[in-house]
């Protein structure tokens, strides 16, 4: 079986109007378009108005009110490199806490798109506020939120980081009134709803959990997004059928594969694995997005706009993947392979596979969906962010616990959120 590449227009569709404006004639199956390697940095303004909050409505009576009784002045700028240590720290605790995929997600997306809102709502006020300090109480607030256990240490590294900042009451209050709009949002995104149980599937094709294993985040797709509305946000291509050609072909390749795994096979599929104790697919992508904000040298502001969108997008990516999970169900390799029909008996993949069904991949639509994102910024890295998005997407055949069709699919509605998302819809 040869490595599964992108369709012309899934890449067409990761890579955006970069790939529209660079190919004009069709690609050959197996090839990548290649972008110019030069630095190249869109502003946010180029792609994604600054002057949009995610979470914290700007407008608030609120935030208005304990605005106005800050002295009239202007706001220090905030450091990109607080914005990175705040994204540093939430990995750090994602590690910790053995967040799921979907919840690390979210954490990130909330804690990040708050960051983010501060330094949309400071720059704006006219008003002597030291953007840092409110940005690291306002994290704070969230992370601790998020993260309960952790609630005690959090505010000792919160007054460790304030100890270098100048700051006072009008800080405090103004990062308590934005971090509090974030969390009425966290409290009714859906998150903590009761967890709806499912009657197993008997049907061919459909997933079954393995025994010991318990549904994952079953209600996940009815997460409120953030940067989406649910309306509008894009849904996966249904699967061909469990006996279609298509869907057959597939599972042929995907068996003779296992037998001829290479080395670097398994290391891609070790390396994306990003299992309990990581910092999760959303975070490895948060990592990369972290990276190209200092190697392009981003302010403060650029720095928290890239973080936030890439972290929001992700979370929302995640969540159509959940909500088509749990519509077409459709049953992992190991429940055929090694399953009822017994293709290779005593095959086991190499990765273990995971309690919820296979169509799309969830590592493919984080993926997707992150590399449009950073392209849109970074279109000179636009080529490798790719890379990385069919690498991970692959990553799940090869460690034997998901179709191809999984990872294109995943590729394609990803890369759809994020364009959604740059759109502003």
């Amino acid at each position: 079986m040869k490595r599964p590449v992108l369709s012309l227009l899934s890449v067409v569709m990761l890579l955006g109007p970069l790939a529209t404006a660079q190919t004009s004639a069709p690609l050959p199956a197996n090839s990548v378009p290649t972008v110019e390697n030069t630095p190249q940095y869109s502003g946010p303004e180029d792609v994604a108005p600054t002057s949009r909050t995610l979470l914290a409505y700007a407008a608030h009576p609120n935030i208005q009110r304990r605005l106005s009784r800050v002295p009239a002045g202007t706001p220090t700028p905030l450091s990109a490199n607080l914005v990175r240590g705040i994204n540093a720290d939430t990995l750090a605790l994602i590690r910790a806490r053995r967040l799921n995929p979907v919840r690390a997600a979210r954490a990130l997306a909330l804690t990040l798109a708050t960051v983010s809102d501060v330094q949309t709502i400071v720059d704006s006020s006219g008003r002597a506020l030291n953007t840092d300090a409110v940005a690291a109480i306002a994290a704070q607030h969230l992370q601790s939120y998020l993260f309960p256990q952790d609630a005690a240490a959090l505010e000792r590294g919160l007054q460790e980081r304030l100890a270098s900042l100048l700051h006072g009451a009008n800080e405090q209050a103004v990062a308590d009134v934005i971090a509090n709009c974030v969390l009425l949002f966290a409290r009714a995104d859906h998150a903590d709803r009761p967890v709806a149980t499912r009657a197993a599937a008997s049907a061919q094709g459909k997933w079954q959990a393995l025994a010991g294993q318990q549904a994952m985040e079953v209600n996940w797709g009815w997460v409120s997004p953030i940067a989406i509305s649910a309306a509008t946000l894009p849904q996966v291509t249904p699967p061909p059928a469990w006996n279609a050609p298509a869907f057959a072909a597939d599972r042929a390749q995907f068996a003779a594969l296992q037998t001829r795994l290479t080395e670097a096979d398994r290391a891609l599929a070790l390396y994306w694995a990003a299992g309990a104790g990581s910092v999760t697919p959303a975070g490895m992508w948060l990592e990369r997005a972290a990276t190209l904000t200092s190697r392009y040298a981003l302010s403060g502001p650029e720095t928290a706009r890239v973080l936030a969108l890439t972290a929001v997008t992700a979370h929302d990516a995640f969540i159509a993947c959940w909500r088509a999970k749990f519509q077409y169900v459709v049953a992992r390799p190991q429940h055929w392979m090694s399953g009822a029909e017994a293709v290779q008996a005593g095959w086991k993949p190499l990765i273990a596979t995971p309690p919820f069904p296979s169509y799309p991949s969830g590592h493919a639509s984080v993926s997707g969906a992150s590399a449009r994102l950073l392209a849109a910024f970074f279109p000179g890295e636009a080529a490798k962010l790719t890379k990385d998005a069919q690498d991970a997407a692959y990553s799940r055949v090869v460690g034997g616990i998901h179709w191809a069709i999984d990872g294109s699919a995943g590729l394609e509605m990803g890369a759809r959120v994020a364009e959604t998302v740059l759109a502003g819809k």
